[in-house]
């Protein structure tokens, strides 16, 4: 992943986001929370070097998970909370379950493509287990963190910039200490996992601007 690419999956998110809100509302965030988790979830497996340092690629739809998120509760609050847990944990068990199965296929295409496929998710098999777990936690810490931070004051970026920051580090420390446990250096997965927390807290900052002025939330 270049800086190029890195953009482009930014801007996709985002307008995927405004068709989908705008087109279904409610429904439609409901649909983007699936959605990214999802995406976020198949990218976790893959580390990119882009502005120097090594990110996890998952990143992006991640903080578009977390971006729609801090939007679904401004504007419905965490009422529904049990829905969007639980929504999220079934759809990642599911796509854990097909990922794992996937490593018994026999090849469809070409043999080095089967190969590099199982041996992708035989190497990183635990984040078939950690991400459905951890992204679960994460979502029911970001879900109270921000009706929590949002009381205190009403400013939606800053809300959700603070939400990320706590947020999010526990995310990081839970996810690359089990997913990278006995299978890279424990340093090196930490400055992966301090890398991506970083980028994602500048894509938060730019998604929540463009999210804010897309709802026509006036920011006080």
């Amino acid at each position: 992943m270049n800086e190029a690419t890195l953009v482009i999956l930014i801007l996709l998110s985002i307008i995927i986001t405004f068709c989908l809100y705008k087109m279904l509302d409610k429904r439609g965030l409901y649909f983007l929370i699936i959605l990214f988790s999802i995406i976020s979830f198949v990218l976790s497996f893959k580390v990119a070097y882009v502005l120097k340092m090594n990110i996890n690629a998952g990143i992006i739809p991640l903080c578009a998970l977390l971006s729609v998120l801090f939007l679904f509760i401004s504007k419905y609050g965490i009422l529904e909370k049990k829905n969007i847990l639980l929504l999220t944990l079934y759809s990642n068990i599911i796509i854990a379950l097909l990922l794992t199965v996937t490593n018994y296929f026999d090849p469809a295409i070409t043999e080095t493509i089967s190969i590099n496929m199982e041996e992708t998710f035989q190497y990183n098999y635990k984040f078939l287990i950690a991400y459905p777990l951890v992204i679960t936690l994460s979502e029911y810490v970001v879900i109270k963190l921000y009706n929590l931070v949002s009381q205190i004051q009403s400013n939606f970026i800053v809300s959700c910039v603070l939400t990320y920051i706590i947020s999010s580090l526990i995310y990081t420390v839970l996810f690359y200490v089990i997913g990278y446990y006995n299978t890279i250096d424990i340093k090196y997965s930490l400055f992966i996992g301090i890398s991506t927390y970083i980028l994602g807290f500048i894509i938060t900052i730019i998604n929540t601007i463009v999210y804010n002025t897309m709802t026509k939330k006036k920011v006080i």
